[in-house]
């Protein structure tokens, strides 16, 4: 395969058909896209990484161009994912995560030991629950934005069809999920590195500043508990993949270099970062 040529396909998840793009050859990184995004986030990324790996993103059931389901609970999440280690993935794949999509890739690499080579996880899989008042999480989801906004980029394979009730019915079991995550990360036996945001609910009002003080406290009770992994704080958003793609592609091409080498990852503390939110928010993506 050339170094610019893209295999589009589809993989069959039951009744869902997930859409697939892949490109290149050798060790295989497998993209997991956050919730509300699809695979065009990691377009930035993937430009930077072409002709060096086998790179493979793909759409979740009700986004982009992967047909629509009537379940759509976390684990038929982890379903498609688990479809896609089965039949793409071949031998010991790179987990590439962001926001959802790392809470994905920690599930599955715990659930089948010796399956994944390292995760490489991006503003997600923290062990802390931002949903503090589920009732009002729901309320905040039901806006016309919300609503219709999607249908609007689902007519062009982009966006998501979710309503706004299973889109919070998803974010509320996310979270409820990460109170499990500790016990979870006890249980892999691969390379960990983390690239987390310090603004990941936004910079605005009291509840962004309450869930971003939450997420750096989860952040950094996992590094505590778990010092073999690397941790990265990056001074940004929850939108990494679209606002840090430069940084992101260096930081995962050193992860992989390290795993293929059979090196050790350095932690946080040996390593520079850029200074010394969870679902609920569906991800914005990139032209």
């Amino acid at each position: 395969m050339s170094r610019t040529e893209v295999k589009h396909y589809k993989v069959a998840n039951g009744d869902v058909q997930l859409a697939v793009s892949e490109t290149g050859q050798g060790q295989t990184l497998l993209f997991f896209n956050g919730g509300g995004a699809t695979q065009v986030s990691w377009k930035r990324i993937i430009a930077k990484l072409e002709g060096q790996y086998r790179l493979v993103t793909f759409d979740f059931r009700n986004h982009g161009k992967t047909t629509t389901a009537h379940n759509t609970s976390l684990e038929s999440f982890l379903a498609d994912a688990e479809a896609m280690m089965d039949k793409v993935a071949l031998d010991r794949p790179i987990l590439v995560g962001w926001s959802l999509g790392a809470d994905l890739a920690v599930w599955y690499a715990a659930r089948h030991p010796g399956r994944v080579a390292g995760l490489f996880l991006i503003d997600g899989a923290v062990p802390v629950n931002l949903v503090s008042d589920p009732e009002d999480t729901r309320r905040r989801l039901k806006t016309p934005a919300v609503k219709y906004g999607p249908l609007l980029l689902s007519l062009v394979g982009m966006g998501y069809r979710l309503t706004p009730d299973e889109y919070a019915t998803l974010t509320i079991e996310l979270n409820r999920s990460r109170e499990q995550l500790l016990s979870v990360y006890e249980q892999l036996d691969c390379p960990v590195e983390l690239v987390l945001a310090t603004k990941s609910a936004g910079e605005k009002g009291e509840r962004a500043e309450r869930n971003n003080a939450l997420w750096r406290s989860g952040g950094e009770q996992l590094g505590h508990l778990h010092p073999e992994f690397s941790i990265q704080w990056l001074d940004s958003s929850h939108q990494l993949p679209l606002k840090e793609p430069v940084s992101l592609a260096r930081s995962l091409g050193t992860f992989v270099q390290r795993i293929q080498a059979g090196s050790s990852i350095p932690t946080g503390d040996e390593r520079p970062t850029s200074i010394d939110l969870a679902l609920e928010t569906p991800q914005k993506e990139g032209e």
